[in-house]
């Protein structure tokens, strides 16, 4: 099994994340030439090439950091995360970033920190952002990264271009993650029966946008909340395992 002690959270990988980055959920509209909140891995290679050069013009140094500022919920953050890990049977690095202006988290299959799987980052301010929400912060900071988990499986399963056959844009890409989450939240819900899994609805409902001909079109509130409901239900009521619950899912977002 995956323990927590397994996890990295934090890391010396060096970032400046330009005006050329990859937003995800919270700067989609502003998206250029990636999809969704994934980075293959000479994608990655690209931004962060172009970030060393703005560092040596700039600051001479952006680091991603190893904690959030809160010890606490770092710390409740790594439980959360070996949970996911154990769930998904992957094992990226995960590390905290600056998002500056550009509030973002990714997933990319660029192996950054010593984890076989890819790796996810998190920006602070992002962060910050979901901690100031009234209902259950920890509960939707968990629903973010299971979401970005759910991309790395992708990568590993050889998803991506299966769920972007023929699309124009990501939203079979990112519906399938909340898929994921949701069958994250199902899975805790067995084990813990007052897990609040309707916030993962309620945070990806939140996410949701009204872009259907932008390429980085994530999905309608509503689509992006029955996704996570879809896959809460294969694992809580229908008690699929991950394989079963991931073609079920590739088959569901493919008539959404």
């Amino acid at each position: 099994m995956i323990t927590r002690r397994d996890l990295v959270v934090g890391g010396a990988l060096t970032i400046l994340w330009s005006a050329a980055g990859c937003p995800c959920l919270a700067d989609a509209a502003r998206s250029r030439g990636s999809f969704g909140c994934m980075l293959d891995g000479d994608e990655a290679e690209r931004f962060l090439a172009i970030s060393s050069e703005h560092q040596m013009y700039a600051h001479g140094e952006e680091t991603i950091v190893a904690s959030s500022g809160n010890r606490e919920f770092d710390y409740a953050l790594a439980h959360t995360l070996s949970s996911i890990t154990d769930t998904f049977h992957v094992l990226p690095g995960f590390a905290y970033y600056d998002d500056g202006d550009r509030p973002n988290a990714y997933a990319t299959d660029r192996v950054r920190l010593a984890k076989a799987d890819g790796t996810v980052l998190f920006g602070r301010r992002y962060l910050s952002a979901i901690l100031a929400r009234p209902e259950q912060p920890d509960v939707a900071a968990a629903t973010v990264c299971a979401h970005e988990f759910g991309h790395i499986l992708q990568y590993k399963l050889n998803l991506k271009p299966v769920l972007l056959a023929g699309q124009s844009t990501v939203k079979r890409l990112e519906l399938h993650a909340d898929y994921l989450a949701g069958y994250y939240a199902g899975i805790r819900k067995l084990s813990k029966p007052d897990y609040p899994a309707a916030v993962f609805a309620s945070t990806q409902y939140s996410f949701g946008d009204f872009n259907p001909n932008s390429p980085q079109h994530h999905g309608r509130p509503d689509e992006r909340a029955a996704a996570i409901i879809r896959g809460f239900e294969v694992a809580y009521r229908e008690r699929h395992n991950l394989s079963d619950a991931v073609r079920i899912g590739v088959n569901y977002v493919a008539t959404v």
